[in-house]
């Protein structure tokens, strides 16, 4: 696995700023995040698979994981164009995906695993959307498994983050809107090595079972 100490430094530190801003911004609007399993998570580089039901979960990501890690997020104009917020995509080397053709996504998905296999975690939402955009019903709507090819080529784990009722602290589907206070729960699951166990894996089975474990686990806290 290739390494740059001076990248790895710079990575560390721009890391180290999102990762208190984004704790203090939840703080102050009284979004509690309450982590569960994060001592399940490897050392290694990893592939976090997550849930996406509201527009501040990537706050709550970057506030739980807790090492660098980029993100994979859809190639819409509004993010390239934002003060500020497309430059930290840029620094923390973030992954736009255009989600309507497909040679490009492919592009975007090697160039994720290439960050992976250069030492950094990435983390992707599978469903592509938020989920109640997709399906005002579902607890997690269906994903899309070409996601996860990132780790079949980077050979590397994935490991399931599911937050937990994190739906109603944001009012909007734009990145302007109402923030509500709320008691939100982020839970790793056990790592997956069935793909590199098993690369003729299809990678919609493993969609399937990773969604289907999501949802149950929010079923669960549901019910406390």
């Amino acid at each position: 696995m290739k390494k740059n100490s001076s990248r790895d430094d710079s990575y560390k530190s721009i890391f180290n700023f999102l990762y208190n801003h984004t704790r203090k911004s939840l703080n102050l609007v009284n979004i509690n995040v309450s982590v569960v399993g994060k001592e399940k998570i490897p050392k290694i580089p990893v592939l976090f698979v997550v849930n996406h039901s509201s527009m501040l979960d990537s706050f709550i990501l970057m506030s739980s994981v807790g090492r660098p890690i980029g993100c994979v997020i859809a190639d819409e104009p509004i993010w390239k164009s934002m003060p500020i917020i497309s430059d930290i995509l840029k620094a923390i080397r973030c992954v736009y995906i255009n989600r309507e053709n497909n040679r490009e996504g492919i592009k975007s998905i090697n160039q994720a695993s290439e960050n992976i296999l250069s030492g950094l975690s990435m983390a992707v939402f599978p469903e592509g959307d938020l989920t109640w955009v997709k399906d005002p019903n579902a607890l997690v709507s269906n994903f899309r498994s070409g996601a996860l090819k990132i780790a079949y080529k980077a050979k590397c784990p994935i490991v399931p983050m599911v937050i937990k009722n994190s739906k109603n602290t944001y009012e909007g589907y734009q990145p302007i809107g109402k923030i509500n206070s709320a008691n939100v729960e982020v839970e790793f699951l056990d790592p997956i090595y069935d793909h590199i166990e098993n690369p003729k894996l299809r990678s919609t089975i493993l969609a399937e079972n990773i969604k289907n474990n999501m949802i149950e686990k929010m079923k669960f806290f549901n019910k406390k």
